[in-house]
């Protein structure tokens, strides 16, 4: 049996995200690029998770940590890159 992801997982990602759209446009180019490539799986993310299969469930538990691990990856480059 697998599970869905918390709402909490969930919730931090898209706290994040929202954080990261706002401060996306000050960024490099590059920057704003890496975002754009994970705008559609964010989507994408979010329309599974009101899918209630087994298949769908096993994929949202994988692309949620991969994508946190992006998101966090580039918040963590744009930080970076702010302070230097």
């Amino acid at each position: 049996m697998t599970t869905t992801p918390t709402p909490s997982v969930w919730d931090e990602l898209r706290r994040t995200t929202d954080e990261l759209e706002l401060k996306a446009h000050l960024g490099s180019m590059e920057l704003r690029d890496r975002w754009r490539l994970l705008q559609p799986r964010l989507a994408r993310l979010e329309k599974m998770m009101e899918v209630k299969t087994a298949e769908a469930t096993t994929w949202i538990a994988e692309e949620l940590g991969n994508l946190s691990a992006a998101v966090r990856e580039l918040r963590d480059d744009m930080v970076a890159r702010a302070k230097g």
